[in-house]
């Protein structure tokens, strides 16, 4: 079943706009808001107070922790796990297939993993498999294609770690 409402807040103080689809809602957090041409597929769990953005994409089985943004035109790949106090910035976008041909049969689910508390910058791309470490950061347009560790900061294509100062 497809959910809308009428822009009207549903019990928890959770908002869904009237032009967004949640096939789920039951599994959205307190407090959270899905916007305009947001789509948000089944199997979805958010956190409290969450924020998705006009025309983001939140891909089947994905958890979201708590406080967690979602900018606008994102794409949040199936059978991701999201911390708490994610930031996830306008178009950035998660892989989940290292060859992405039509018709794979040899295709393998390999979602990335976002732990707590990192920020992702707009138009950053993420590969199938990477792990976020707690408290990263991923530049602005970065392509993510290894592990980033905790705490560290990467830029650049492919995706570097800046020195620390």
């Amino acid at each position: 079943m497809i959910y809308n409402t009428t822009g009207d807040r549903m019990p928890n103080g959770v908002f869904i706009h009237d032009q967004a689809i949640v096939v789920y809602p039951d599994g959205l957090g307190p407090q959270t808001r899905v916007w305009a041409f947001a789509r948000i597929f089944g199997g979805v769990s958010t956190g409290a107070r969450c924020n998705l953005g006009t025309g983001a994409y939140v891909g089947e089985g994905t958890a979201l922790g708590d406080d967690v943004r979602i900018g606008d035109g994102a794409h949040v790949t199936d059978h991701m796990r999201v911390g708490s106090r994610v930031f996830i910035a306008p178009h950035v976008i998660f892989c989940n297939d290292r060859h992405p041909v039509v018709n794979n049969h040899d295709y393998q689910l390999e979602s990335p993993v976002v732990e707590d508390d990192v920020s992702i910058g707009v138009n950053a791309t993420i590969l199938p498999g990477v792990r976020l470490g707690k408290g990263c950061i991923v530049g602005a347009g970065a392509v993510v294609v290894r592990d980033v560790p905790p705490g560290v900061t990467v830029v650049g294509n492919p995706a570097r770690e800046l020195p620390k100062r």
